[in-house]
């Protein structure tokens, strides 16, 4: 293998969550490749992590219960359990030693709660290294969420595997035989002994050495002896066969790292050499993309056209479309705004057989880019966009979360609504456009459910779907809240909208005596709304209640349920006929692993691209911290969606706060996906209102959907990325035969 780029893998210094740099996720695995043209640094991902530490499930989680938890399916139970709760309990007396955590309401129905039924962790000083196949691997010394030791650092360091560092197989911890701290940990594979070398240093400062002939075997495993230490490993410490900087790894994030590499807020771990191919990879997945260039195919017309053929030939090359080009050798197809009078010239000519065989005409043309405002709706969070056909009229229709100063319990001093906007185009969906002005309450506070309950609040995540033929609105309202918790204890919310009394309804448009669909902006046109169930009646969150953020899935024939309850994702098979009860036990899927997803998965929303399902779900907390995540499954293979292990979870964000088109755009999620007029894939979704350091609620944002060439969904292309201003103005050659 010829090693045509450096990859250099390290740290940040944590800055603040207003720069998507919090401790969750500076204490990451990041990625930078150095060009081979000048040298320079080109950090990955936007500068933000691409390997997390998976959390770890307590021991009370059994097998059962920890289903979800697929980022960790290779742990067993972790002998460090408890230590970093234990050394927050003593108050700096000292590392404190294991304890047995106690288990969630979760577990007893086989779920994990996040935050209490998985401790969340973080790395530190990360270590490349290529195992004995040429795979690559990371060492690194893992710790609680947020930095600080959890006790494994004692006696163990994080393995990892990956193909092509684009996903990651969590091993678990490799243990040492010793107590004496194994810090900043290196690998390398000696070809000659076939044999692993681990090296690290003691809190001593002295360096230790240990060897086994399969690292990977190692994790999970007895403690490895140690082999060696003082002087005599001295001499090799921190060096390995891939040979990194002159140090062996570099030392500290202080402004001399930070100077060298030219990446703010770095802390190098080391460098290792990759090949071209290997490159390639990393920057298909995680570089921008861009697009190269525009092409139109060229047309060919009959000389002989004339009266209606010579009619017919305007509406066919106004369809034309173009292929644009890009960075990673993908494609898509847009539309074209073609010149009209040059196209109705080119008619008149034909039908008065002025068209000649031999002779060329062209056509300029634009590419169409719609450019839909930002904000595209404020205050109005957990968007769904739905292009809709209404009695065969093409309609558009908006409906979200009213997020009024960032109360989405009781926006508007009680006022809870649920606001529905219709148009013929996604644009005058848009506040900028009218689109608010015209918006029409579908419910209001105090309307009844199919119970006869009042409610009161909240309206959360309404999202529509055709579900047995019927155009349908998913939601959560939630109700006054009791005097007294299920616990006995005093309710804060007696009396007044609980959030956490919601439950997952389900409303349906109704249709005349013919079978057409009445007006859906006519609130009475609305079925009254009933709550979904599961089997035996019973209401699907028996742990705390709530349930919310419902979705449909639908493969190879089957419908499902996806939504959000205990912090996770859930699914359930229903019948489209009767769709207010599910027909199989709800089964956790989702569960947030990672601190950069942390302490919820919520908002899920799949669609079907090329034989599999894309899931999008997001994570952390609502704030500025929101993040978008991804799961996949095969799709139109009757795999058993209900079973976690049919899901492939990508390790790192697919969406997270960044700069867009020059701006920040801070807490972005609860995304969903539609197709705007021209049949291109669009995501819908909000980010934070966030200014001064005030947090003012959600707004609703549009964007394109790009297909990388890979396969994989891009959802923060910007403007000039898409179409670059140099390719939008084009030219369509005609040759007259």
């Amino acid at each position: 293998m010829s090693d045509s780029y450096s990859l250099l893998c390290y740290t940040r210094i944590p800055t603040a969550r207003e720069e998507a740099n919090n401790e969750d996720i500076a204490f990451s695995m990041h990625l930078a490749l150095r060009s081979h043209l000048d040298g320079s640094w080109t950090p990955l991902n936007e500068n933000y992590g691409i390997f997390f530490a998976a959390g770890v499930p307590i021991a009370a989680a059994g097998e059962r219960s920890r289903r979800a938890c697929t980022a960790a399916s290779r742990f067993g139970d972790d002998p460090y359990e408890g230590v970093a709760a234990a050394s927050d309990a003593a108050e700096g007396e000292g590392v404190a030693g294991p304890r047995r955590l106690k288990p969630s309401g979760a577990v007893a129905h086989g779920a994990v709660m996040p935050g209490v039924d998985i401790e969340l962790k973080s790395l530190k000083d990360p270590y490349l290294f290529r195992t004995s196949s040429g795979r690559f691997a990371v060492a690194a010394t893992r710790t609680a969420r947020g930095g600080a030791p959890d006790g494994s650092e004692r006696s163990a360091f994080l393995l990892a595997t990956s193909r092509d560092l684009t996903s990651y197989d969590q091993r678990g911890l490799v243990r040492l035989d010793t107590e004496s701290g194994v810090h900043r940990p290196s690998v390398a594979y000696d070809a000659a002994a076939k044999r692993y070398v681990i090296r690290w240093r003691g809190d001593d400062g002295v360096p230790m050495r240990a060897t086994c002939p399969d690292i990977i075997a190692a994790a999970g495993g007895d403690p490895l002896p140690v082999e060696a230490s003082g002087a005599s490993a001295d001499a090799s410490a921190g060096r390995d066969l891939n040979e990194v900087t002159s140090a062996g790894r570099a030392d500290g994030g202080d402004a001399r790292a930070a100077a060298h590499y030219g990446i703010a807020d770095v802390v190098p771990g080391n460098e290792i050499g990759i090949s071209e191919k290997e490159a390639a990879a990393l920057i298909a997945r995680f570089g921008r993309v861009y697009n190269t260039g525009v092409s139109v195919p060229r047309m060919t017309v009959s000389s002989a056209l004339r009266d209606g053929e010579a009619r017919d030939l305007i509406g066919s090359l106004r369809r034309v479309t173009a292929k644009l080009h890009y960075s990673d050798d993908s494609t898509a197809m847009r539309a074209v705004d073609w010149d009209a009078a040059q196209l109705e010239a080119l008619v008149d000519d034909a039908e008065a057989g002025r068209l000649h065989a031999g002779e060329r005409r062209s056509i300029r043309g634009v590419v169409r880019q719609s450019i839909y405002p930002v904000p595209f709706a404020v205050e109005r969070a957990d968007p769904s966009v739905f292009a809709w056909s209404f009695n065969g009229e093409p309609m558009f229709l908006f409906i979200a979360t009213d997020d009024t100063d960032g109360n989405c319990v009781d926006p508007n001093d009680g006022a809870t609504h649920m606001p529905l906007r219709a148009a013929s185009t996604i644009a005058d969906l848009a506040d900028a456009n009218g689109g608010r002005e015209r918006e029409v309450d579908l419910l209001r506070c105090g309307d009844l459910n199919s119970e006869g309950r009042a409610m009161t609040g909240c309206f959360w995540a309404p999202e529509l779907h055709v579900i047995g033929g019927r155009l349908s609105i998913l939601f959560m309202p939630c109700f006054d809240g009791e005097a007294t918790n299920p616990d006995g204890s005093a309710n804060d919310r007696a009396g007044k909208p609980d959030m956490w009394t919601g439950r997952c309804h389900i409303m349906q448009l109704k249709r005349d005596a013919d079978g057409r669909d009445l007006d859906p902006r006519e609130p009475g046109n609305w079925s009254v709304p009933e709550p979904i169930l599961g089997p035996g009646e019973r209401i699907l969150n028996p742990v705390e209640r709530i349930s919310l953020d419902m979705t449909v899935i639908v493969d190879s024939g089957r419908w499902y349920y996806a939504w959000q309850q205990v912090g996770s994702v859930w699914i359930a098979p229903f019948d489209p006929s009767r769709p207010a009860r599910l027909t199989g036990e709800p089964t956790q899927i989702v569960v947030p692993e990672f601190a950069w997803d942390n302490m919820i998965a919520e908002g899920p929303n799949a669609f079907v691209h090329e034989g599999r399902i894309f899931l999008i779900y997001s994570g952390s907390a609502v704030g500025i911290d929101y993040t978008t995540g991804l799961v996949t499954a095969p799709a139109g293979v009757r795999a058993d969606l209900t079973d976690p292990a049919s899901w492939t979870k990508l390790d790192y964000p697919l969406q997270k706060s960044g700069i867009y088109n020059g701006e920040w755009q801070l807490g972005t999620g609860h995304g969903m996906w539609s197709h705007d007029e021209d049949g291109n894939l669009i995501y819908v979704f909000h980010n934070a209102e966030y200014e001064h350091g005030r947090y003012g609620g959600r707004d609703a944002q549009v964007r394109r959907v790009h297909w990388s060439s890979e396969g994989m969904p891009i959802l923060d292309m910007q403007r000039d990325e898409e179409l670059s201003p140099v390719y939008a103005d084009i030219t369509m050659e005609i040759a007259v035969r």
